[in-house]
């Protein structure tokens, strides 16, 4: 590289330099201008982006009821309700809380009806401390029996030997084990005239049998002991204990809730939006530009600096999957909301925090252990790249990486730690 020439000036921050490399200067130490140096660093080097956001308890939801009737009992706003705890109450009856992800969209009430819905009831009921023991396993098949009736005049034997089997929780698989065949349990099957007989003129045909259900993966049974279980947690809780549940007779949620606000009163009709709940940890929520999210992923490491300028450790726990339209927010320009989970939610700093603006720093790129030196200390080539000057003169080619903070990592043949360079003032 020696003779190629390059120019003097003050580019971005870097210095482009005129004059012939690997020469050192003739001039007498008298006429040498006196130079700002720099050392070479080995250090980490990351680029964060710093945005505003809003400390409080995440993202709101709406709770409506699916019963009928009026409002009896709200909680207040602030207060935190667990799984089982009360909701709100209907004609004076008590709707709790469970945890999942299916809502009740049936009632379950039929010993054998499998489901994730099942699942959630299965799952809470268990937590909550009920024993009803085991599950049919994943790829069993169970035949659901219908809640019994009323038993009609000149019902016999083979009604109670249905409710005996209902009892003792029997799968389709028990049942062909024990000696019945396919054909007899088969929906096809009609009765014979010898049945008609035994059933008396006055009977009704009975009805087939539903189809035995494959359970699956994520789903659960109601059994015998669960629908016990059932009833002794709906008497626990001051409900009528009738070993079902349906729409409406509980309110199924992620996990615990905070009351952010009350959107009915009591003696108002309970088919509405009844309260505002969010979660009952403390996070931080980011509005981000669509066209930002390139730099920010679920899991990303974050700095929160807290309105007394005290900063604590967080993670992204959620980045929304669809931007608003640009008409939507004043900005005219689609967002999306990163929601930031503090790693020690509990600490002094936070609990102290009233809820309110606070600043994010998102980790956008890092490189660990690098050589670094003052972005100052980059010559711009006339011919293209970069190089370090020596005190004495001489250019030092080097390749530049991260940018961030004033500093740049460089390296190069001739570039170790601890080697001094000319930088701006």
């Amino acid at each position: 590289m020696s003779g190629a020439s390059v120019v003097l000036a003050i580019t971005a921050g870097a210095v482009v330099w005129t004059g012939r490399h690997g020469q050192e200067s003739r001039a007498s130490a008298d006429e040498r201008v006196h130079v700002t140096t720099a050392v070479v660093e080995r250090a980490d080097l990351s680029d964060t982006l710093t945005l505003g956001g809003t400390l409080g308890h995440g993202r709101s939801r709406v709770v409506r009821s699916g019963k009928e009737g009026l409002v009896t009992w709200l909680p207040r706003i602030g207060a935190e309700v667990t799984r089982g705890g009360q909701l709100f109450r209907v004609n004076d009856n008590p709707v709790p809380l469970l945890y999942g992800s299916t809502p009740l969209y049936r009632t379950l009430r039929d010993e054998g009806t499998v489901g994730r819905d099942v699942k959630v009831l299965v799952d809470n009921l268990r937590k909550l401390g009920y024993d009803f023991g085991e599950q049919p396993e994943v790829g069993s098949w169970v035949r659901p029996r219908p809640a019994a009736t009323p038993a009609s005049d000149g019902a016999g034997a083979e009604g109670e030997t249905a409710s005996a089997d209902a009892a003792s929780g029997e799968s389709a698989e028990d049942e062909t084990a024990s000696g019945k065949s396919g054909q007899d349990a088969a929906p096809s099957a009609r009765p014979t005239a010898a049945d008609s007989d035994s059933a008396g003129a006055g009977s009704p045909a009975a009805s087939p049998s539903p189809a035995p259900v494959q359970v699956r993966r994520g789903e659960g049974v109601l059994t015998s002991g669960v629908i016990a279980a059932l009833k002794r947690w709906q008497s626990r809780t001051g409900a009528a204990a009738t070993g079902e549940l349906g729409p409406g007779d509980a309110i199924v949620l992620s996990g615990a809730v905070r009351v952010g606000g009350l959107l009915a009163e009591p003696g108002d009709a309970a088919g509405g939006d009844l309260l505002s709940v969010t979660s009952t940890v403390r996070q931080v929520t980011v509005p981000l530009e669509a066209d930002a999210t390139g730099s920010v992923r679920r899991g990303n490491k974050v700095t929160v600096t807290l309105p007394d300028n005290s900063t604590v450790r967080g993670h992204v726990t959620a980045l929304s999957n669809d931007a608003q339209s640009a008409d939507q927010n004043a900005g005219g320009e689609p967002r999306l909301t990163v929601t930031v989970g503090l790693d020690d939610p509990d600490a002094e700093p936070v609990r102290d925090a009233d809820s309110g603006s606070v600043r994010v720093g998102f980790t956008s790129a890092a490189k660990k252990d690098v050589l670094v030196v003052p972005v100052g200390a980059l010559l711009a080539l006339s011919e293209g790249g970069y190089a370090l000057q020596r005190p004495g003169g001489r250019l030092l080619p080097v390749e530049t990486g991260l940018f961030a903070k004033g500093r740049v990592e460089v390296s190069g043949p001739e570039i170790s730690e601890g080697l001094r360079v000319v930088t701006t003032s």
